[in-house]
């Protein structure tokens, strides 16, 4: 089963152009405190703590949700990131929040093509001085100003519209049901509702997978 629904998510990312920007971030999948699943994690979702998992992705605006992982809610987002950017295959930009402002994010990005795009971590720092910082980062931060950077950081939002839709869809993500626990089987429930949300993102029909 995950075999096939690996090489249908594979065809829809082929089915439609890929755009020159996209955006990473996380969303939490909570599940009840009392639960006894034990490859689930605590962690902070939502603007509080909870117990579950993590959807950790990468968005494109044309072609939906085109790389992920499901990890236990503690995984810190710029940790799972480094698994997210080594696997992509796209060049262009890639724009975060202050989560993914990391020397060793911005140095791996360039390796794959990518320009890694987030805001200053410590926004009230006064200097850098005090560490040895990767001059792929001190030039992006140099450039946070512009208009050209500040645009594609304000877009950034529509990751979380799209993680929104994903929730809110008839076929969505909706609370993760009481069989789903253990991370297989989370895995498996997530990658049905992305590759339903791909297909209504990009607008096809079955015939066209």
């Amino acid at each position: 089963m995950k075999a096939l629904l690996k090489s249908v998510e594979k065809r829809l990312h082929t089915a439609t152009e890929s755009s020159t920007c996209r955006w990473i971030d996380a969303k939490g999948l909570p599940i009840n405190n009392c639960s006894t699943d034990k490859q689930a994690g605590y962690g902070y979702t939502g603007g509080g703590k909870g117990k579950g998992y993590k959807l950790y992705a990468i968005a494109d605006q044309k072609q939906g949700f085109v790389n992920w992982k499901i990890c236990p809610m503690l995984y810190r987002e710029s940790r799972v990131a480094i698994k997210l950017i080594t696997e992509s295959e796209f060049q262009g930009y890639l724009v975060g929040d202050r989560a993914y402002d990391t020397n060793a994010l911005y140095k791996l990005a360039s390796t794959r093509s990518i320009k890694l795009i987030a805001p200053r971590f410590y926004t009230h720092a006064k200097s850098l001085e005090r560490s040895k910082h990767s001059h792929l980062r001190l030039e992006m931060l140099e450039r946070l100003k512009s208009k050209f950077i500040q645009n594609m950081l304000d877009y950034r939002v529509e990751i979380e519209h799209m993680f929104g839709q994903l929730s809110s869809l008839g076929f969505g993500l909706k609370p993760l049901p009481s069989w789903v626990r253990g991370l297989f089987r989370v895995e498996n429930w997530v990658r049905g509702k992305i590759i339903f949300y791909n297909i209504w993102k990009q607008q096809l029909s079955l015939e066209d997978i």
